[in-house]
């Protein structure tokens, strides 16, 4: 694997790649095969995640480690699903709607800032240092065409793979399988299965699998 396209591993995988939604007799059979240190970073983070219960719309059961900041505001929403990792030092900013699937990473000191419609997909991972923001947070007029676009919803499909450093801004759409390469500024839409890299965010490639 690239260093180029450097992830971060999942603790739990408590979700089959595809399918539907299993009981937790599934986590229980895999929790019983970590390692000691595995089950300690597991049950740790599935506790602070039962702690901080206020913070989050949502009742399944995710890790989340130590120095995660979360940040609701303006009536935010903020719903993770099953087996996702919340990795030290992330960061959560919330005044609209926040949907992060199952089996999600989101890596260390990374942030999502959401103000308006966020969705990410199933299975996706999301390297350390990324920033992904719907809002550029103040009002900004040209010279040629006036007043700019504040904020406009983010989608991120399912299985899409995030390069650390990377920048994903307001109002784009990436399909289902994609991969963004390191260091990647993602200004507009990407197709489905595409492997894209650059500031600005070009393809380079169509991705036939990748292997988490």
């Amino acid at each position: 694997m690239s260093e180029e396209f450097a992830g971060t591993s999942s603790v739990l995988n408590l979700e089959p790649k595809y399918g539907d939604q299993p009981g937790y007799e599934r986590f229980w059979r895999q929790f019983k095969r970590y390692s000691m240190r595995d089950k300690v970073i597991a049950s740790l983070g599935v506790l602070r995640r039962l702690l901080r219960w206020y913070q989050f719309d949502s009742k399944e059961l995710f890790i989340v480690e130590r120095k995660v900041q979360v940040l609701k505001w303006r009536g935010g929403r903020i719903e993770v699903g099953r087996g996702t990792r919340l990795a030290m030092g992330s960061k959560i900013v919330c005044g609209g709607h926040l949907s992060i699937g199952p089996r999600v990473v989101v890596g260390p000191n990374t942030i999502i800032m959401c103000n308006t419609k966020m969705r990410i997909g199933a299975r996706c991972m999301i390297s350390w240092n990324c920033s992904i923001f719907d809002s550029i947070g103040h009002r900004l007029w040209l010279e040629n065409t006036g007043e700019v676009e504040i904020e406009a919803p983010i989608t991120i499909g399912n299985d899409v793979w995030i390069g650390p450093y990377s920048i994903v801004m307001k109002g784009v759409t990436i399909g289902d399988n994609c991969v963004i390469g390191a260091g990647s500024v993602v200004r507009r839409d990407v197709p489905p299965n595409s492997l894209v890299y650059g500031n600005p965010a070009r393809m380079a490639g169509k991705v036939v699998k990748w292997e988490r």
